[in-house]
């Protein structure tokens, strides 16, 4: 009994930050049975569905109401220096209040973010730039007489190949801003998914033994399948290979690592002269001139393309670069060591900032304090 609280008490302490992910004893744990690979699952599964707000809350009414239904006002202080010490502890029975309340209707709806979709350039081959939102019904004709077109819903861009179009080999860049996210269909069907503050280029028509477009910060593809033709994922430092398989690459420029997470399918990472094949729910990790592979929770690698950002015992670091590449803010830390914690969860994406920081604020032990497109985390004081 002794040594299974112990064991509790360290995966608490890896869901929590206080401990990563790859705690040596920790890791001893998880190896030692299926089982507890199993328990460490679930609480992860139970850790983000607990965080799963569908809509912003008043934080002070929330608050006001509990303290309402307990009947004990005089304890504010005290309640209040409680939860936010031991949010991890208590969060489900918060989290599950706050839906109460949204379901009374008393909580007020949160302000929408909409996709930025005026920022979304296409460059064409002859350098002309063209803002997706003046897309019309009739699209354009490339000069090789490749028609791009958007879809009915407005949704993604699409190239229509005809047997009619010449084999010169020509590109299109896409270019996504920050708060926004767009999907293209490429000639040969293959679905790219190209999130905030990236930028693919590709060629109009595949042409030779091999597909290849030129990638910077992520993106998830859904690669048509063509034996004679690999797709072949071309960033600054690496190649993503693939068949016929789907896949996230992210290689922003100010990381310092990049990543290709594999959701079916197969694929070939190249770092010069070293190669890894990966399976399914293993993910890639290019740093400097070092790969490696290892398993991982796909989820938040492969479901960025919804409404909620996922992270599964993540660095706030790393966390935070995806939510400022998203709403396009500055992140500062008034304490280092902030920037090391690891925090499980999601948040919704289309909902204004501040609604987003009252929720980390309410589940976590930092402050966030927004200003002129800058935002200081900071310990909080309470």
């Amino acid at each position: 009994m002794e040594e299974y609280r112990s064991n509790m008490n360290i995966l608490k302490e890896v869901l929590r930050g206080k401990r990563p992910h790859d705690d040596v004893e920790f890791v001893v744990w998880l190896k030692e049975s299926e089982e507890h690979q199993k328990c460490y699952e679930e609480a992860l599964l139970q850790a983000a569905s607990d965080l799963r707000i569908k809509k912003s809350f008043n934080r002070q009414l929330v608050w006001n109401r509990v303290l309402d239904e307990t009947r004990k006002k005089e304890r504010v202080r005290m309640l209040r220096r409680y939860f936010v010490r031991y949010a991890a502890v208590l969060l489900p029975f918060v989290i599950l209040f706050a839906w109460w309340l949204l379901k009374t209707g008393d909580v007020e709806s949160s302000v929408e973010v909409t996709a930025n979709e005026d920022g979304i350039m296409l460059f064409l081959s002859n350098g002309e730039r063209v803002n997706i939102s003046q897309f019309d019904s009739t699209g354009v004709l490339e000069k090789n007489g490749m028609k791009i077109r958007m879809t009915e819903k407005r949704d993604q861009i699409v190239y229509e190949n005809h047997d009619d179009i010449s084999k010169e080999l020509i590109y299109n860049t896409l270019s996504v801003p920050a708060r926004a996210e767009y999907c293209l269909t490429l000639e040969d069907g293959t679905k790219v998914w190209l999130a905030a503050t990236s930028r693919l280029k590709y060629p109009v028509n595949f042409v030779g033994t091999s597909r290849e477009v030129y990638l910077e910060g992520e993106a998830f593809f859904d690669v048509a399948r063509d034996t004679s033709k690999p797709f072949i994922v071309n960033c600054a430092t690496f190649s993503v290979k693939a068949l016929g398989t789907s896949f996230d690459v992210s290689c922003y420029n100010d990381d310092e690592f990049g990543l290709a997470t594999l959701a079916s399918g197969k694929i070939e990472v190249a770092l010069g002269d070293q190669k890894k094949v990966l399976s399914p729910g293993e993910q890639a990790l290019i740093k400097e001139q070092s790969l490696s592979v290892k398993e991982v929770n796909i989820l938040p690698y492969t479901s960025w393309m919804e409404d909620r950002l996922y992270f599964f015992n993540e660095k706030l670091e790393s966390i935070m670069k995806r939510m400022a590449r998203w709403y396009g803010i500055e992140v500062c830390y008034a304490d280092p060591g902030i920037r090391e914690l690891h925090f499980t969860g999601n948040v919704p994406k289309y909902t204004d900032i501040e609604k987003v920081f009252d929720i980390l604020e309410f589940a976590t032990h930092l402050d966030f304090s927004l200003e002129k497109g800058k935002v200081l985390i900071s310990r909080s004081k309470k």
